[in-house]
């Protein structure tokens, strides 16, 4: 991050980490309303989710690459506590409670639709629920995992991955001029289910 490119991702982060304040009020109304399950936690969910964003917006490679630059002042000051491990930051976050992303989600919504970033198409709003797969593997799965046998010159072999159907509004102007989309939601696909069923059962949830 003492590079050339590392100074300018700081620059960058510093004008999107005040945009995200000044409109969304960030650390006051958004993550705040994250909760997770530990019973004594030591370090609070809002600086957990807060890292998470840096992680994302500075595009970084992982959570061990947050966890290099993270005890560097400039995060531990918006952060308002101590720097933590990249374990921690991937163990808070399978504790995390659904519901709360959802209402900060919501609320980033409704900030956008009152500043008209979210025109509609011929006065209607546009929803696309589309199926996604985020990870797949050979070796690790869980009970959420979906199967699929992949057939290859060494034989067949099953192949382990996690399907997520992204709920997003479309479409979002963007300040460059292109057009984007804003993610709402995300149901996970359950096993035995295809991508139509997963829709359906989230439209009428």
């Amino acid at each position: 991050m003492e590079t050339a490119s590392g100074k300018e991702t700081i620059i960058v982060l510093r004008r999107l980490i005040a945009y995200a304040e000044k409109i969304f009020q960030l650390s006051k109304n958004m993550v705040t309303l994250v909760s997770d399950r530990r019973e004594k936690p030591r370090i609070s969910t809002a600086a957990v989710v807060k890292s998470s964003l840096v992680l994302f917006w500075a595009r970084m490679g992982s959570s061990n690459a947050w966890e290099q630059v993270g005890r560097a002042r400039f995060w531990q000051r918006w952060l308002g506590e101590p720097a933590f491990s990249a374990d921690t930051l991937g163990r808070v976050h399978a504790l995390l409670d659904a519901n709360g992303l959802r209402q900060g989600i919501h609320g980033v919504y409704e900030r956008l639709k009152r500043n008209k970033a979210l025109p509609g198409i011929y006065g209607l709003g546009v929803v696309v629920l589309d199926g996604h797969e985020s990870h797949a593997s050979y070796l690790r799965h869980c009970s959420g995992c979906l199967q699929r046998t992949i057939h290859g010159a060494g034989g067949d072999r099953i192949q382990f991955i996690i399907g997520r159907l992204p709920c997003c509004c479309c479409p979002v102007h963007c300040r460059d001029g292109r057009d984007g989309a804003l993610a709402l939601d995300h149901e996970p696909q359950r096993p035995g289910e295809d991508e139509v069923e997963t829709a359906l059962r989230y439209w009428r949830a």
